[in-house]
């Protein structure tokens, strides 16, 4: 009988403490997983100086001169603090894979291009989305980004399998028809045949493209969704959109092609590659409303916005 009770008592022992048990089990695998993302992340952390023009330079300086290169200081708050973050991601993306860091501008570079009263306003600018945004970088499964941006796109962005030729999960196509108002956003050319032939031999010297046949010679083979052209036929050889948009000075590779009065009109849609964060689109959402963190989780998929500690 005694023993029948202490088979009873422990039974019950182990019923109530069960549930502690696989809780301190659950915790301490969960804290072992942000330990490790937490180690994947600051395991090289942001420099606080970086070398410029033979200079040692304060990190967050050289930030700015990079963010004043990338973005129209009369955007939006919102769109500029939005460009800090992706700047910032570049840079330590760049440091951490030792590549060649984003260009920055100096101050004097500065000065002399906005002048004395420019350059206070401007700087001033800079400072508050730094300061907002302060080691603020973009990351996916605890990995820093590429974080890609472009100037307009062509009313939709696009995927990284199709500009790229490989899968980011982060960068796929949205929508971005904020991007139509823009006067970048379309852009029409027209060219003689002959200056048309030209230009693509100078690319494609085996083309052998004449006046007379470079329409029926060129034409675009493959689209992505986006409508940006991924291969076009330039005679016998085949070239990529990006390749084509180059020779001809483009504003994209979301282009169209056709004969009109004895010219070659080519139209154009959106200015830039088209991958990632629009930034017309970045500064019309702002001026809707939108905060740095919402645009940049529009353009950018899946994404955590995570603080970088920033120890030498």
């Amino acid at each position: 009988m005694k023993e029948k009770i202490k088979t009873f008592l422990s039974l019950c022992v182990l019923i109530v403490a069960a549930p502690y048990i696989v809780t301190l089990l659950f915790q301490g695998n969960a804290k072992d997983a942000d330990s490790k993302k937490t180690e994947l992340l600051t395991q090289e952390d942001l420099p606080l100086t970086v070398e410029m023009d033979g200079q040692e330079l304060e990190v967050e300086e050289y930030l700015a001169g990079i963010v004043a290169q990338q973005i129209p200081l009369s955007d939006q708050p919102e769109a500029i603090k939005a460009q800090a973050v992706i700047a910032r991601t570049e840079l330590l993306r760049a440091v951490k894979r030792k590549e060649k860091m984003p260009e920055s501008m100096s101050r004097e570079e500065m000065l002399t291009l906005w002048g004395q009263d420019g350059f206070e306003k401007n700087y001033q600018v800079l400072e508050e989305a730094l300061e907002a945004t302060e080691g603020e970088v973009l990351t996916y499964e605890g990995e820093l980004i590429q974080a890609a941006f472009h100037a307009v796109s062509a009313g939709k962005t696009r995927r990284a399998k199709d500009a790229l030729g490989s899968e980011l999960p982060y960068l796929e196509s949205v929508e971005s028809d904020m991007d139509i108002p823009s006067h970048d956003f379309l852009r029409v050319i027209f060219l003689e045949k002959k200056e048309f032939a030209e230009k693509l031999n100078q690319a494609c010297p085996e083309a052998g493209l004449t006046e007379d046949t470079v329409m029926k010679q060129v034409s675009a083979a493959d689209r992505d969704a986006s409508g940006y052209v991924l291969t076009i036929q330039v005679g016998d050889k085949t070239i990529t959109g990006d390749e084509f948009r180059s020779c001809l000075n483009l504003n994209s590779s979301c282009c169209y092609i056709k004969e009109v009065e004895g010219k070659v009109r080519i139209v154009t849609k959106g200015l830039g590659h088209g991958l990632g964060l629009s930034q017309y689109g970045a500064n019309a959402l702002a001026e809707e409303g939108s905060s740095y963190s919402e645009i940049l989780q529009y353009y950018y998929k899946n994404v955590e916005i995570t603080k970088e500690s920033n120890d030498a």
